[in-house]
């Protein structure tokens, strides 16, 4: 994705940035209406949008930190000692709000900062299907955001009992740069990510295209699956059934043939919506997990065995995911979904931000909850992962345990484990004696890093410091005071 960024010139109080590290291309120092005119000027800004979900500055977007910045609170990955000892406070849950490994507020309120510039001077073009797919764009970029910020930084509705009454984050629809935001509740944040979601499905185009990491009208949809989901309760999950539906008509599930290649780029097989990262967007989504070197793989963090052996076989996932393979003298299991192209700089890679495979997921979970079901939408994915393929036909708590592992396996690094233990209100728990090499062997996690106990604290990260500073009406996490 070209980075042609119009960036505003007003500071936005609440997040990092300043006056002084805001530029405008190429209309420097030009009032944001004059800027706001044509269609390009809004579909300029929309790249910019798109962008900054990729990387923002040094700060974790999608392109890099957010990739693995979740997945290192789970039991899905051990800190490997042969690595740099990256996002190492975040593994081991030492993250304060002076100093937190998960660097996503910034990165989330830039993108939500422009596509709200958007919609409050949409009207300086005339009402058009290209004007409602501009709009469409800004209110799906805002919902997704959005929706991270709060699954990140607040408590997630079907967590807890008293989730939705609590602490939500700020819904940046007003760009006023003096605008001191406090936090509403979860229940009003997720309000909002809805109202945008439902219209953004309503304006957006039907041509937008997913080589070029622009939302589709299935994009929506399966993000409001994903929402409902979240959400949690019977009304919702028919609405999981109801979106998902729509999302997944049409687009098939990446077949096994093609599995493995969906992860170098070599198609797109079932996937709704991706940020397109080339080599001019100074973005390297691989680079946290690993990097390749004349000795091999030398990894940051590794799959334990616990989980390498989760899969059979028979799962094409096995070869998609992971490298068996030596560095210094050990083997280990090192992740390779982000490993890059067949052709191009290492580390380089499309980010699959939703698939289709975790639409057919949310309707099997969701159709369990309502009357026990979701047996097809699971072997739907199923299907396509192992040969041969034989249905379990499981029922009853069999068939969400059997939900839940497919969950695991089939979007294992994918920016999903922790907020389905988070969601679920389960307790991670690593194993105590497992290393990180290959066999089981090596150095396990601290003793102090091995739980994290459903209802902890931990599961809401910490508004970062640098944050409440800019804006004092900004109210931390309990726990972080």
């Amino acid at each position: 994705m070209k980075k042609l960024i119009y960036i505003l010139l007003i500071a936005v109080a609440f997040n990092s940035c300043s006056e002084d590290d805001i530029t405008f291309t190429p209309y420097n120092a030009v009032n944001e209406t004059i800027v706001l005119v044509t269609p390009t000027d809004f579909n300029n800004m929309l790249t910019g949008a798109y962008s900054y979900m990729i990387k923002n500055g040094g700060a974790g977007g999608y392109g890099e930190e957010f990739l693995i910045d979740s997945e290192v609170l789970t039991d899905n990955l051990i800190l490997k000692e042969q690595g740099r000892q990256s996002n190492k406070t975040g593994f081991e849950f030492r993250y304060v709000p002076s100093s937190t490994h998960f660097d996503y507020y910034a990165s989330a309120y830039r993108p939500a900062h422009i596509s709200t510039k958007i919609l409050e001077n949409i009207n300086n073009i005339p009402a058009s299907v290209d004007r409602d797919n501009i709009e469409g764009q800004a209110r799906f970029i805002r919902a997704l955001v959005h929706f991270d910020m709060v699954r990140i930084y607040s408590k997630i509705p079907s967590q807890s009992a008293d989730a939705n009454a609590s602490f939500g984050m700020p819904y940046l629809d007003n760009s006023d740069a003096n605008w001191r935001p406090v936090r509403g509740t979860v229940q009003e944040t997720y309000k909002k990510i809805i109202d945008d979601l439902l219209l953004a499905e309503q304006k957006i185009g039907t041509t937008n295209l997913l080589s070029q990491g622009r939302a589709s009208k299935a994009a929506v949809q399966g993000l409001l699956s994903r929402v409902y989901l979240y959400m949690g309760g019977a009304e919702n999950n028919a609405k999981v059934i109801e979106w998902g539906t729509k999302a997944v008509a049409g687009i098939n599930v990446c077949p096994r043939a093609s599995f493995v290649s969906l992860w170098d780029d070599g198609n797109s097989n079932g996937i709704l919506f991706k940020l397109r990262v080339d080599a001019t967007d100074v973005s390297i989504p691989g680079v946290p997990y690993s990097q390749t070197l004349a000795g091999g793989i030398r990894s940051e963090y590794v799959a334990p065995k616990s989980v390498f052996d989760l899969y059979q076989t028979t799962d094409i996932r096995k070869a998609a995911y992971f490298s068996t393979s030596a560095f210094s003298g050990k083997i280990y299991n090192h992740i390779i979904k982000y490993n890059g192209r067949l052709t191009g700089n290492a580390n380089i890679v499309d980010i699959k931000v939703i698939r289709v495979e975790e639409v057919y997921l949310n309707m099997a979970e969701a159709q369990y909850r309502i009357n026990g079901g979701g047996l097809s939408h699971l072997d739907a994915v199923r299907s396509q992962r192992y040969s041969p393929f034989v249905s379990g036909n499981e029922t009853g708590v069999a068939l969400l345990n059997a939900i839940l592992l497919e969950r695991r396996l089939e979007l294992a690094f994918e920016m999903d484990r922790f907020f389905t233990l988070k969601r679920l209100n389960l307790t991670m728990t690593r194993n105590a004696t497992e290393g990180d090499f290959s066999d089981g062997t090596g150095t396990p996690a601290i003793p102090t890093a091995l739980t994290l106990p459903a209802g902890d604290i931990k599961w809401q990260l910490p508004i970062p410091q640098s944050q409440i500073d800019l804006n004092k009406a900004l109210q931390q996490n309990p726990g972080y005071n």
